[in-house]
């Protein structure tokens, strides 16, 4: 198994300090019940399995490598897995298999190079199979237990923390409310009575210091400015208030705090949970082609890697494949789980970067249901902006494509797009990066949930993503690659 079960065990413990808040939420995706039972599921069927189900691993890879070009960097993964006949305890065999998953990657990014575009395809196909398979036969069916964490936001607490920052000892606040969900930030909701705070608010704070990922706008001292910048330019992102980096009476990571927009989140990554409008594509072609209209921030400074003063000169594919290659560069660079598949859709998409001289944007980075909320006919909030980069307007495009594009006329939406003042985008482009949505979040998944595995991170919904959400992400990715070339 990829998520030892001591680190599981010990994610069970710090979870049910937070559950009871949360318990009122518990049926939405990423809860802690949900995530509680997904946990069961994966030591219950390690349990069951024992050594044999880690040999079957073996015995598939062994099948897939029989399909592979000969290379001479495979010879290193067959010999482990002939050592592997001679170990007889579990956790040994588990850790010998992470081993032989590392040497499997090292391989494919010795071959992935020599090959031609075919033969590139033929392999990703493989792998990502495989690698799905793989992830997908740890898992089984779940089964289903209060004390406050250290850092939790309470009522008691986050009035202490208001009277004192705004010096008004009359200042109340009504209600607290954790919300379920995200895999990036803390997200609580609060309403307020008082001179200085007055209403419904919302705290968004870091996981942690590691966390979380380090990159982009991940920390929320790098995301709150990108935030104001887009607010002040008469973009609807959230009205963020203040960010606060010591809160010494609010223990715990760095957190924001903005004015709840009205409306609600209408689903996740993978599709709509509510009814939509139907007018949506029209609503989120305006708010994409106004994002995508707002001037150069240079005001920003050199604030991450992905957002400095001189990206704003590049041309928008030359930002593009700084950005992918960096992602990769990153990904390997992280403490990670290996992941061979990862290897052979990076190695296609740096091959493959679109775009000409035009500039680059400002690129939300993540928009899809989960992150827009709506109320009355508009879109009254785009949430999260953590994956904010300057790059392609394809990039938002693409991943909107994936994210909501089966809920929206699409010709329709690039119809409005364009009369609303949007730059022209070539449709591959916007086809490969549905391609890029799948990988970086796939990766993503990878480097969160390794945090768990090192002891970075206790949440465990960490533990649900290496085999609930990474086989769709490849797959999706894989999917996409083939319709992308079949149409070149």
């Amino acid at each position: 198994m990829l998520i030892p079960a001591d680190r599981i065990l010990g994610a069970m413990r710090s979870e049910l300090n937070r559950l009871a808040p949360l318990l009122a939420d518990s049926a939405t995706d990423g809860s802690t019940v949900m995530s509680l039972s997904h946990a069961i599921d994966l030591l219950a069927t390690r349990e069951a399995g024992g050594i044999a189900a880690v040999r079957a691993q073996y015995a598939g890879l062994s099948e897939l490598l029989i399909t592979l070009p000969s290379h001479p960097a495979l010879d290193s993964v067959r010999h482990r897995i002939d050592q592997a006949a001679a170990i007889n305890e579990l956790a040994s065999l588990e850790a010998h298999w992470i081993d032989t998953l590392r040497s499997f990657q090292s391989a494919t990014i010795e071959i992935e190079p020599t090959l031609d575009a075919a033969r590139r395809i033929e392999l990703i196909d493989r792998l990502v199979a495989w690698e799905a398979a793989d992830r997908k036969g740890q898992t089984g069916d779940a089964g289903n237990l209060a004390q406050e964490s250290d850092t939790a936001i309470t009522l008691e607490r986050l009035t202490a923390y208001l009277r004192d920052r705004f010096n008004e000892p009359d200042l109340i606040v009504t209600s607290v409310q954790a919300l379920a969900g995200g895999f990036g930030k803390e997200t609580t909701i609060f309403v307020a009575r008082g001179k200085s705070l007055d209403g419904e608010f919302v705290i968004r704070r870091d996981l942690g210091d590691n966390a979380g990922l380090d990159t982009a706008c991940h920390r929320i001292h790098r995301e709150f400015p990108v935030i104001r910048a887009a607010f002040e330019q008469g973009f609807p992102a959230p009205d963020a208030l203040w960010l606060d980096t010591e809160h010494l009476l609010l223990p715990g990571a760095d957190f924001i705090v903005m004015r709840r927009a009205p409306g609600s989140i209408a689903g996740n990554f993978f599709g709509a949970k509510t009814e939509i409008p139907a007018d949506l594509a029209d609503i989120l072609a305006d708010q994409m082609a106004a994002l995508h209209s707002l001037r150069p921030m240079r005001e920003l400074g050199n604030l991450t890697d992905t957002i400095r003063d001189e990206l704003w000169d590049m041309s928008v594919r030359d930002c593009a494949a700084r950005y992918i290659q960096n992602w990769y560069q990153f990904f390997l660079r992280e403490p990670h789980t290996p992941s061979p598949a990862l290897i052979g859709l990076f190695g296609w998409l740096m091959a493959n970067v679109p775009g000409g001289d035009e500039p680059p944007r400002l690129i939300h980075g993540d928009i899809g249901f989960h992150n827009f909320l709506l109320h009355d006919g508009r879109m009254s909030a785009l949430v999260d902006w953590e994956f904010a980069h300057v790059g392609d307007p394809a990039d938002d495009l693409g991943y909107l494509k994936v994210t909501v594009g089966a809920s929206l006329d699409w010709p329709r939406f690039m119809m409005r797009y364009r009369t609303a003042g949007g730059p022209d985008v070539d449709q591959r482009a916007i086809d490969y990066y549905g391609v890029w949505a799948y990988v970086r979040n796939a990766s993503g998944a990878n480097l969160l949930s390794t945090r768990l595995v090192t002891g970075k991170a206790d949440d465990l919904k960490l533990a649900i993503l290496p085999f609930i959400h990474v086989p769709p992400f490849i797959q999706g990715a894989r999917a996409l690659i083939d319709a992308y070339e079949s149409n070149a």
